[in-house]
């Protein structure tokens, strides 16, 4: 027989494993690299060789020989970053992979319910305020334009208006009302919805949604500071 091979042989097992939560905590390829070293000679080399002997029996021998490991981790659901953005813009980038974690084996099938979902374990996971300045351009009861300083939350959406402008009174339900966010050079202007007035100024909300669309900016004006204390 030549040394030139005429059959490549591939077979595949697929195991269904439970393993310490310590071993699933780092990502695919982490996962991967700590199978591979628990695996080890006894399986990489081992295979070839029981496989050479049960060959050579009917003539054959191996010329070459690879091996190929892959994982999946089943516990941790696959998401999409927009999906996780509509549900809790508030939270970092590591939170966010939190978030993930936290949801690993427990989300709902349909989008709407895990967006839901997602939403309350958010804010489990953090429900402080988390603020960034901003402008509220309205249009106030007089039929006046006006700017209002205020700072909005992250967190809901709500927005506290500024000691200086808390007794001006807007227009409910005005289609000109928006919310300025300035970071650098850049700003965002996000729609918002006027419930009325109280003692501690107008009652302004910015969408969750809208809030998402603008994510990227709102995080870099937060973890910049421009809103804490």
């Amino acid at each position: 027989m030549s040394g030139k091979p005429n059959v490549k042989l591939s077979v595949t097992f697929e195991f269904d494993l439970l393993l310490p939560e310590s071993l699933t905590q780092g990502g695919h390829e982490a996962l991967c690299k700590q199978l591979h070293q628990l695996l080890g000679s006894m399986v990489f080399q081992g295979m070839p060789t029981v496989t050479g002997k049960q060959l050579a029996q009917a003539g054959g021998r191996i010329l070459a020989h690879h091996h190929h490991l892959d994982a999946t981790d089943l516990g941790t659901p696959t998401l999409a970053p927009a999906l996780l953005a509509e549900a809790a813009p508030h939270l970092t980038d590591e939170e966010l992979l939190q978030l993930v974690r936290r949801a690993a084996g427990r989300l709902p099938s349909g989008e709407e319910e895990q967006r839901a979902f997602l939403r309350r374990q958010a804010l489990a996971l953090v429900n402080e305020y988390r603020m960034v300045p901003c402008v509220v351009s309205a249009r106030l009861t007089s039929g006046a334009d006006a700017e209002l300083a205020a700072r909005l939350n992250l967190t809901n959406g709500s927005v506290l208006v500024g000691e200086r402008d808390r007794q001006q009174r807007l227009h409910a339900r005005q289609e000109a009302l928006e919310v300025v966010v300035a970071h650098g050079e850049a700003s965002a202007r996000l729609p918002a919805t006027c419930a009325g007035q109280t003692l501690s100024g107008p009652v302004i909300e910015v969408a969750i949604m809208e809030l998402a669309r603008h994510r990227a900016l709102l995080q870099a004006a937060w973890q910049a500071g421009e809103g804490k204390p």
